[in-house]
């Protein structure tokens, strides 16, 4: 079929409060660069504040840019931002990172949606895609390059991306969106409906969506050396069904469900060997719950308290491996102002319980040093504190300090740092520089990594730290987190309404624990990015990265 034949039935079965969207949604195509910077961050400082004055390497992807770029998902959005390194892996799986090297899962990297931490402790990383979002219902995405430990706590260190979704009163009405193509959207169907039941509004939302798998190049340009067809079906096709109900008053709750089936392997398959299209040993199904609650209020003197409770449950089996994820985080944050000073405290709870299972260890016959986790069953409990103060020298000049405290596995109330100045000398110009120390958690398979059905002979083989049974442990229970110190210094120019420029340069020194106790190893990155807005009109806008 044809390349996105974007049937698109963007009905917006109106009412009035659809037509107040819709005009809000085009006087903010008309912002000029000026404007931008206007637009409120939260990310680097956990209280908003105006972008152009952050003291961090921040770049915000307002809704006018996603409205214009006609993407559907969500990782085609992050290829908008400046400084994101986005590859594809295959048809339905991404790669994202900043700074560091990139790889399927970054470790560094953390995701918020809403507040709510999407990152997996098992391996370490984002699966970006279980996060079939509607684009339509994303306010906006903030991104800081570089350390966020100090705020966000361990594994902010390249980098934080954090996806704000709509207030359902910004949404009311009723909305179906449907797209006929090929390639990564074969189908989609968007639908939903948001209403208001006095100083209560909501919004439900559907999305169904599939996504055609690729072609099979090269045995020489592929990691798979399994024959085939060159040209042939690559068996990565993705299938994905979620719905998402949010509700909003005094407080915010959010709930929702998805589902997703991915193919996972390139190979050639016949017909009897597939189900609903895949192939019935090479998929893998996710299943994600979620439900979040948040609460503000607004104190005496000026001072913001603010509540975030979430549940997440994510299911994932395939032919290797299984794991039912259960994650609990709550957060409590309060800031204030007092003469020079701004401030913002907090406490954080995370409870994580990982079920890991081996399918392929107990199948018949059972399989050889087939990998997964031992014990089956593992729990963590994070608990942390943070501070940051926020201290008006003069007009001109501001110096930030924070640190975060955090104790779970391998961390032991390790704390993460920050010494930030910031000098602004006029309205066209931000200089900021920067001292950070951010910290990467130990991973459960890092922890718990072993080798099942392994003959004692061959346990000095494999590297064994304790061999019982046929199961082999290689996981350092006691490995302690990565320690990582990040100089930056960073400065944002407006040559004029036209025109800017956001340099920053950057050195982080690592310090990697693995597989061995007590081991230690360096590595250095170092780099410059320069990012460039031009908008020669109010209708058009170019951006440009140099990283």
């Amino acid at each position: 079929m044809k390349r996105l034949a974007s049937a698109a039935l963007a009905a917006m079965l109106c009412d009035p409060t659809t037509a107040q969207a819709s005009a809000s949604a085009d006087e903010l195509l008309d912002l000029d660069l000026t404007q931008l910077l206007e637009l409120p961050v939260s990310l680097a400082s956990r209280s908003e504040q105006r972008s152009g004055d952050a003291a961090a390497a921040v770049f915000v992807l307002d809704r006018a840019t996603l409205l214009r770029s006609g993407v559907h998902r969500l990782p085609d959005a992050l290829r908008l931002v400046p400084g994101l390194h986005v590859g594809k892996w295959d048809a339905n799986k991404w790669a994202i990172s900043s700074r560091n090297g990139m790889s399927r899962f970054s470790s560094t990297m953390l995701l918020l949606v809403d507040g709510r931490p999407m990152y997996t402790p098992l391996f370490g990383g984002v699966r970006w895609e279980t996060l079939d979002l509607a684009i339509d219902d994303i306010e906006r995405i903030e991104v800081v390059r570089g350390p966020g430990g100090p705020l966000w706590g361990a594994n902010a260190v390249d980098g934080i991306i954090s996806i704000v979704t709509r207030h359902s009163a910004d949404t009311q009405g009723e909305r179906l969106f449907v797209a006929l193509g090929s390639g990564d959207i074969d189908q989609l169907v968007e639908a939903s409906t948001s209403q208001r039941l006095g100083e209560w509004t909501w919004r439900l939302g559907a999305r169904w969506m599939d996504s055609e798998p690729g072609r099979l190049p090269p045995i020489n340009q592929s990691q798979w050396t399994a024959q085939r067809n060159v040209g042939g079906r690559a068996i990565d096709e993705g299938q994905y069904r979620g719905v998402m109900l949010r509700v909003d008053s005094p407080r915010t709750w959010q709930g929702g469900s998805l589902q997703a089936w991915l193919g996972h392997r390139e190979g050639e398959y016949t017909d009897q060997r597939l189900v609903s299209g895949l192939p019935r040993e090479n998929t893998n199904h996710f299943d994600l719950d979620l439900a979040t609650l948040e609460w503000r209020r607004n104190l005496d003197g000026g001072d913001a308290l603010a509540f975030r409770s979430s549940v997440n449950r994510t299911v994932t089996s395939d032919s290797t491996l299984f794991d039912d994820q259960r994650i609990v985080d709550l957060d409590l944050q309060h800031s204030g102002t007092r003469g020079r000073h701004a401030w913002t405290w907090g406490l954080g709870l995370n409870h994580y319980r990982s079920d890991t299972r081996t399918p392929a260890r107990d199948a018949t016959p059972p399989c050889f040093a087939c990998f997964g986790a031992h014990p089956q069953v593992s729990t963590d409990t994070k608990r942390s504190a943070f501070f940051q103060n926020q201290t008006s020298l003069d007009p001109f000049w501001t110096l930030i300090l924070g640190a975060k405290v955090e104790d779970a596995a391998g961390m032991s109330w390790d704390w993460q740092p920050t010494l930030r100045m910031r000098w602004q000398p006029d309205v066209a110009n931000t200089y900021w520089a920067a001292w950070t120390r951010a910290l990467r958690s130990s991973t459960r398979l890092e922890r718990d990594g072993a080798f099942f059905n392994i003959p004692e002979s061959l346990s000095a083989a494999f590297g064994c730290t304790l061999w019982e049974a046929g199961t082999c442990q290689i996981g350092n229970p006691g490995q302690p987190p990565w320690v990582i110190d990040v100089a930056e210094f960073g400065w944002r120019h407006q040559v004029n309404e036209q025109l800017s420029f956001d340099t920053t340069a950057f050195r982080s020194e690592f310090a990697l624990s693995d597989f061995t106790p007590g081991s230690r190893i360096r590595d250095r990155v170092q780099g410059v990015e320069v990012v460039a807005q031009w908008s020669p009109s109010r209708q058009w806008r170019a951006d440009a990265s140099l990283v």
